[in-house]
């Protein structure tokens, strides 16, 4: 047997005897942040700071309140947002609801935004880390939006948004971030 074969046959064997993780000489994986999905993680008024772009959705960067308040049914949410625009101060007003279906680890998501436009999408909840979501096309003045965004929970009292758009059919783009904050 040459030395490369001993070197690698004893490579092979002490792969299959690994010590289980946080063990030994290396530190294992922390745990992961895992909230229990569903309504009740929104449930209550959270502050949110959110810097982007102008586009046919939002004047760009802004920053307010999100309050969610549960809905008739026990999945549901009432959401209405409140907040001022940077440059300007000027005030705006944005509400909606929120639907979340168990069994496939859904959440709907109807909203009016401050100018109008309104979105319909669901987000994927399947991990417990990130909600994947996008709206369906939807008019925003003379032009046709989509929205794509990373909800990433961060915490029992904070997650983030990834906001992405498309316009007229053209590839996603980055539009902004959201940080909020549980008030």
């Amino acid at each position: 047997m040459t030395f490369l074969a001993i070197v690698l046959s004893l490579a092979i064997a002490a792969a299959g005897q690994q010590e289980p993780a946080g063990r030994g000489r290396g530190r294992g994986t922390p745990p992961q942040p895992q909230q229990k999905q569903g309504v009740e993680y929104f449930s209550g008024s959270w502050s949110f700071t959110w810097t982007g772009r102008e586009s046919p959705v939002t004047a760009g960067p802004r920053k307010g309140t999100t309050v969610f308040t549960p809905g008739g049914a026990g999945n549901s949410l009432d959401i209405r947002t409140e907040g001022t625009l940077e440059d300007t101060n000027a005030a705006f007003k944005e509400s909606g609801t929120a639907q979340w279906d168990d069994a496939k680890k859904t959440l709907t998501i109807k909203e009016t935004l401050a100018n109008g436009t309104t979105l319909t999408g669901t987000g994927d909840w399947a991990s417990p880390l990130a909600i994947r979501y996008e709206s369906q096309p939807a008019p925003a003045g003379k032009q046709s939006v989509r929205i794509r965004r990373t909800y990433s929970i961060l915490s029992a009292q904070s997650f983030s948004v990834a906001e992405e758009i498309s316009i007229d059919g053209g590839p996603f783009q980055r539009l902004g971030n959201g940080l909020f904050q549980k008030e």
